[in-house]
């Protein structure tokens, strides 16, 4: 049995005061860690049936974008198979904001903005497709329907959210292998944490359910992933 979700600690990225050489190579571990070892290919995976049939330009919202390569990846796929799209990507943290505005410099399709999760400044219905990944284990109590409440009132067709799943033995294999994979120690201290303050597969979906929405479902992915997709009708 998993133990009970980590409630109340706080991770280092989400201080303030680090130094920007610090921040700029934890994201850059951060980056290569999505992409190497699933999280790009989860999101690549999901959101596919999700855009079949749009019409080009389809328009994707990333919340809580942290350094953009998730919306820079999602830009490359689209290159690659003739898919144009246009990427709002929404983060809280200007120092995070600003190096991830360096790093996609070559990517005119992403429009970087400075908001709140938990009150998108978008009116309903302003997105083909939303995504957030490795934000909800950051909220606490109310906050967490809360955020998948604004997240599928901004979506016309879906929204993707990507998670860590909680448990002990990815709570070892997470402590022991980012030891070997970074030497960021905000990436040391805050992937652990992140998993324990992860969910179970039913969890996401009862917070979907409280959120409003209609259909709702969870898969599990490599190295303790997991997805919530909701379809709209």
């Amino acid at each position: 049995m998993a133990p009970g979700r980590l409630v109340g600690a706080v991770e280092l990225m989400d201080l303030p005061g680090r130094s920007p050489g610090e921040l700029a190579r934890t994201l850059e571990d951060l980056a290569w860690i999505n992409r190497w070892l699933g999280g790009i290919r989860l999101v690549r995976r999901r959101l596919g049936p999700l855009l079949d049939g749009l019409p080009s330009p389809i328009h994707l919202l990333d919340v809580a974008t942290g350094y953009a390569d998730i919306p820079r990846a999602i830009v490359r796929w689209g290159r690659r198979r003739r898919l144009s799209f246009q990427i709002e990507a929404l983060d809280h943290h200007h120092q995070i904001l600003e190096l991830a505005r360096r790093a996609s410099r070559a990517h005119p399709e992403i429009r970087l903005r400075l908001g709140d999760a938990l009150a998108l400044p978008y009116p309903d219905g302003s997105f083909d497709c939303v995504l957030a990944s490795l934000i909800l284990h950051h909220m606490e109590g109310g906050d967490q329907a809360a955020l998948l409440r604004e997240l599928y009132r901004v979506a016309r067709r879906g929204v993707l959210v990507s998670d860590l799943r909680r448990g002990r033995w990815p709570f070892v294999v997470t402590s022991a292998g980012l030891h070997v994979l970074s030497r960021s120690r905000l990436i040391h201290h805050d992937g652990p944490l992140s998993v324990r303050r992860g969910f179970l597969p039913e969890e996401l979906l009862a917070l979907a359910r409280e959120a409003g929405w209609g259909r709702a479902r969870v898969s599990r992915h490599a190295l303790f992933r997991l997805a919530l997709v909701g379809e709209k009708p």
